[in-house]
């Protein structure tokens, strides 16, 4: 899962993953470098920020690997900062001293998104979050024994604004059958579609979030019982769904000048 996630300003176009030490490598002029605490990664530098993300247990296969190796990392801590120390970002992890470590980027050589993995297994599993046409969103790696649970599943799929239709089509598609056992459920796991929906509109707030959400839970409702054997929400409906919501934000007003 998503455990953190920080964008970085870097004047020289080189991020440091690893240890809180100072690290003594050699960065050369590839997509990454790495020493026995530390990784290098090559950015886009001052255009524009990177941005982090540290995941624990799963990971998206996105991008390209550039690194997937043992650090040394003490005092439970992860550290990310620019070569320059212009500013450093750290957080606790679960692990302290050697361990795994896997880092993913978009673009080799001049990184937008980094994507590092903690507390992956050598015997984790590959798994796929669907999509509502074609072939799956994006893979995953996965420590679970017995796969992602939905809620991990769900919070892959929204970790991010790139692709909206294709991201929230997919999300639907993972929403429970509602349960008269359980009336909480449908509520909680709308939850995080309705706080993925407030970054989509310049002064989409979270009261005109909330009624999309319970819009998307009235719909979702009508498809399970248009079909009432099917576990899940059929793509083309979940797609349907998800067009009419982004519709719908992109003709909501926002404040003139």
């Amino acid at each position: 899962m998503l455990t953190a996630a920080v964008e970085v300003h870097a004047n020289h176009p080189v991020v440091i993953i690893g240890s809180t030490a100072w690290p003594e490598l050699d960065w050369g002029d590839g997509p990454a470098g790495a020493d026995e605490r530390h990784v290098a990664i090559r950015t886009r530098g001052q255009v524009a920020r990177t941005r982090v993300s540290i995941w624990s247990g799963t990971m998206p296969l996105v991008g390209h690997l550039v690194f997937d190796g043992e650090l040394d990392l003490d005092d439970y801590t992860i550290c990310v900062g620019d070569i320059e120390r212009l500013g450093r970002w750290t957080q606790r992890i679960g692990q302290t001293g050697v361990q795994r470590v896997i880092v993913r980027v978009d673009d080799p050589g001049n990184a937008s998104r980094v994507n590092v993995g903690l507390s992956i297994s050598e015997r984790a599993r590959v798994q796929t979050l669907p999509s509502h046409v074609g072939p799956a969103l994006f893979d995953v790696l996965t420590s679970e024994r017995e796969g992602m649970a939905l809620p991990d599943a769900r919070g892959l799929t929204l970790d991010g604004h790139d692709s909206p239709y294709a991201r929230l089509s997919a999300a639907i598609m993972l929403l429970s059958r509602p349960d008269p056992a359980k009336p909480w459920l449908e509520r909680c796991e709308t939850e995080g579609i309705i706080e993925w929906l407030r970054w989509l509109g310049v002064e989409l707030g979270r009261p005109r979030a909330e009624e999309i959400g319970t819009d998307i839970q009235r719909l979702v409702r009508v498809a399970h019982e248009e079909e009432p054997c099917v576990s899940g929400i059929p793509p083309h409906i979940a797609g349907r769904i998800a067009r009419n919501v982004l519709a719908a934000i992109a003709q909501e007003p926002t404040t003139a000048p």
